[in-house]
């Protein structure tokens, strides 16, 4: 008998197979869980929520959907209501927070970013924050962290689990 396609939604890929694999061996984010998910609007976290999305029910997992608008861009009012159009499509909770000013370096901006999710999650009842990092992401906070001097502890970049 094949295992090849065990999943309930018929769009299953090997990319999800391979997340769900992944997930499984790093035990990241566990069965039955309230996850949110912090969505720019760009490929990278809509993808994520996508294969979390086509996870879901074999997962168990409560979704949500975060964005955080630094006000950085002139269209950035039309980016969180795009990202709220797609959490209404999913049927996901959606919360937005507005900085309340303009950050002025990549390092603040993030900090702020972290510090927002982590109470949306706390206020929400969700017990993981999921964020969408690419390699070249990784390469960028490793180049950041060695021209910053952060030492060895810089070379980490960024890891599966903060």
């Amino acid at each position: 008998m094949s295992h090849i396609n065990q999943s309930p939604n018929k769009n299953w890929t090997p990319l999800h197979d391979q997340l769900h694999k992944t997930l499984r061996q790093r035990k990241l984010l566990p069965e039955n869980q309230r996850i949110l998910i912090a969505v720019s609007g760009g490929q990278d976290s809509i993808s994520l929520t996508k294969l979390l999305l086509d996870l879901q029910s074999k997962w168990g997992w409560y979704l949500a959907i975060a964005h955080c608008d630094h006000r950085w861009r002139p269209d950035s009012e039309a980016n969180a209501n795009y990202v709220k159009k797609l959490a209404t499509n999913w049927q996901l909770p959606f919360f937005l927070a507005v900085a309340d000013q303009v950050y002025q370096s990549e390092a603040e901006a993030r900090k702020w970013r972290y510090q927002t999710l982590s109470k949306i999650a706390l206020e929400s009842n969700c017990q993981y924050i999921v964020t969408g990092h690419t390699a070249s992401d990784r390469a960028e906070t490793l180049l950041y962290n060695l021209i910053r001097g952060s030492g060895t502890d810089g070379l980490q970049a960024l890891t599966w689990q903060r």
